[in-house]
């Protein structure tokens, strides 16, 4: 078969990676299959093994990935097998089962591989007889792993025997093969990074999800930078565009060659942030010894490696075979995403001890006090149906708002899923919309609404003759997490519901009525006669105070309470003006300008009494504020509210 035979879906890529023992023939079986040598490095084709992870065309729909079979390399071989479709997995036959077949067939069950094709190589180097016996040993050794139902082959590399027969198997795979799922956010582990003359630096890696084109922006986690695509190349020609399941070069803009390496992400701008911690299901192999509690790791994920440390949610040690939540805390940032895979090895010597599936990427700090909210929380993570677990992100956005982009970056759903269970949530009253790209939990709301409530409550007890709590001070006591758009609307939505009211930035609870008591009416009484008979150079609280004999905070109470009830009005910090005074100095404002078109403050300092200057700027800043004047410099005009 050629070739251009494993073209026949185009419309889709696919990744197969090598996988086995050090000099098992993963190379040489590339080779055969697409005639290229995948060790590029001098030093790997000087002492010829493969050291780091090679690649090669198969078809135009196709690219293998060679990984490294020694142990010393193991780190590279995760990196490669992370983002394949479909694993070959080489043994060969005059050695049979080795401990890097071992190891390597853990690797693939705990990253979940889809499918694979188990390869029996150096053919012509045992007798059948001795085959036999090694097929026999790898059935049982794939048993109850991801390769519990692959199919055979055997081949030699040198002499092409069986290759044609394992390309048809190959294809034949690749056509039943349904597509990876995407998460319609764009996400590349970069596995190489170099510089090109002419060109500038450039990454390669397999797309996990989402699309990007030549001239969009991309971040680079976990470090945040953002740069332009400036090509892109899709098995070695350029294209304008790639997506999920392609292995892609791209050329990055105004990004050093030493500024991103493997391990890094290429990801869509402003979704994803970098953590030292992680939280998610861990589970060791059979074969590991216990885990304790803090145990230093070696922590793979994507193309990264990275070294932590583990423990067990509940603390105790981490069993053999067993699974259980638990943190990672990390030496370095890393860029994950809910449902990526990692795989684990002992710290040293280094060897793979078991893995899992990220729940929590940005988890709140473990606590003692905590510790059943936190499972609780990781509980919900790992439920599988994508209306529960949307509402559960909702829950815990400490903003109190999501976007759907937010979502699907934290919840690792599609697009798709996540779009169509909004809307449904959205229509049950579930999700509340916030603003066009924003929503919150109705829950959320009902806990702000409850706590603005109790504020006003205690409030209204404290402080029975002010007309309610500054709208200004009310928010500053909310949560500092909280946006002031989600607060804002809270705040609309309770006046909406008939909850609170809102008397000139004064906030209230609907059914508050302030019940003055005799003498505090004849108190009101005087002041607003002193108000009126200081004309336009009234008195501060403070004289207010010592005029009236009454303490600084009914005083205060009360002139917020004339203002509210219309008697007076305040203008600047401390200057309350009777409404009449008032009513008097917008009349002859009118007069003046509509004869003279312009005032200054010198001249509107003649229409009041001629008093002084901090009296009449106040009072005029004022008229500018309700738009009767429009102001140009220390010039006043006529506005547009000078009518009304």
């Amino acid at each position: 078969m050629e070739e251009s035979d494993l073209s026949t879906n185009a419309q889709q890529h696919f990744i197969i990676g090598t996988a086995g023992h050090i000099d098992h023939g993963k190379t040489a079986l590339v080779q055969a299959l697409t005639g290229t040598n995948t060790d590029r490095l001098k030093e790997e084709q000087a002492r010829g093994l493969t050291i780091d992870i090679g690649f090669a065309h198969l078809g135009e729909n196709a690219t293998i990935i060679d990984v490294p079979g020694h142990e010393k390399f193991v780190k590279n071989m995760v990196a490669g097998v992370s983002t394949i479709d479909l694993v070959l997995f080489v043994v060969a036959a005059d050695d049979g089962i080795m401990p890097q077949t071992r190891e390597h067939l853990d690797i693939l069950n705990i990253l979940q591989v889809r499918k694979g094709i188990v390869v029996l190589t150096k053919i012509d180097t045992v007798e059948p007889d001795w085959i036999d016996l090694v097929e026999d040993d790898l059935k049982g050794l794939v048993t109850g792993t991801c390769l519990e139902n692959a199919p055979f082959y055997r081949v030699d590399s040198l002499s092409g025997k069986g290759i044609s027969e394992l390309k048809s198997a190959i294809e034949s795979t690749l056509q039943k093969l349904t597509s990876r799922h995407d998460r319609g956010v764009f996400w590349l582990p970069v596995d190489r990074s170099f510089s090109m003359k002419g060109f500038g630096t450039v990454v390669t890696g397999s797309i996990l999800s989402g699309t990007t084109q030549t001239g969009e922006e991309v971040e680079i986690l976990p470090g945040g930078r953002k740069s332009r695509i400036r090509g892109l190349q899709k098995h070695s020609a350029e294209v304008q565009s790639v997506r999920s399941g392609d292995r892609a070069a791209i050329n990055i803009h105004g990004i050093a060659k030493d500024d991103i390496s493997r391990g890094d992400v290429l990801a869509a701008p402003g979704l994803f942030k970098a953590s030292k911690k992680i939280q998610g299901k861990v589970r060791l192999l059979k074969n590991s010894a216990p885990l304790k509690s803090n145990a230093r790791i070696r922590f793979h994920t994507g193309t990264a490696e990275i070294m932590g440390r583990i423990r067990s949610i509940d603390g105790q040690r981490i069993e053999p075979g067993m699974s259980c939540f638990a943190q990672i805390d990390l030496e370095k940032n890393i860029a994950v995403r809910r449902l990526d895979l990692f795989v684990i090895r002992q710290y040293s010597p280094s060897f793979t001890i078991g893995g899992g599936t990220i729940l929590d990427a940005h988890p709140a700090p473990l606590r003692r006090k905590n510790l059943q909210e936190t499972l609780h929380q990781l509980q919900a993570l790992e439920k599988e149906d994508p209306g529960e677990l949307i509402q559960e992100q909702f829950l815990r956005e400490a903003s109190g708002v999501a976007t759907l982009q937010d979502i699907i970056a934290k919840t690792g759903l599609s697009e798709n899923i996540v779009t169509s269970q909004i809307a449904k949530l959205e229509k049950q009253g579930t999700l509340v919309r916030v603003s066009k790209k924003s929503l919150a939990h109705s829950m959320r709301y009902q806990q702000i609404s409850s706590q603005i409530e109790n504020y006003l409550q205690e409030f209204h007890s404290n402080h029975p003759m002010r007309v309610g709590f500054s709208k200004a001070e009310l928010l500053q006591r909310m949560d500092k997490k909280l946006t002031q758009p989600f607060l804002q609307f809270c705040l609309e939505k309770m006046i909406t519901e008939k909850k609170i009211r809102d008397t000139s930035g004064f906030i209230a609870l609907a059914d508050f009525q302030i019940a003055l008591s005799a003498q505090h009416e004849q108190l009101k009484d005087r002041l607003v006669e002193q108000l009126l008979k200081s004309r336009f150079s009234p008195p501060t609280p403070e004289e207010l105070s010592i005029k009236l004999g009454e303490n600084i905070q009914t005083i205060a109470s009360l002139l917020t309470l004339v203002v509210t009830e219309g008697l007076a009005i305040k203008a600047g910090d401390d200057h309350y003006f009777h409404r009449d005074m008032v009513a008097l100095a917008h009349k002859n404002l009118i007069h003046w300008l509509k004869e003279k078109e312009h005032i200054t403050i010198s001249e509107f300092k003649t229409l009041v009494d001629n008093t002084s200057r901090k009296y009449a700027l106040p009072l005029l800043n004022y008229f500018d504020t309700i738009e009767v004047t429009s102001r140009n410099g220390d010039i006043r005009y006529l506005g547009i509210g000078a009518d009304e």
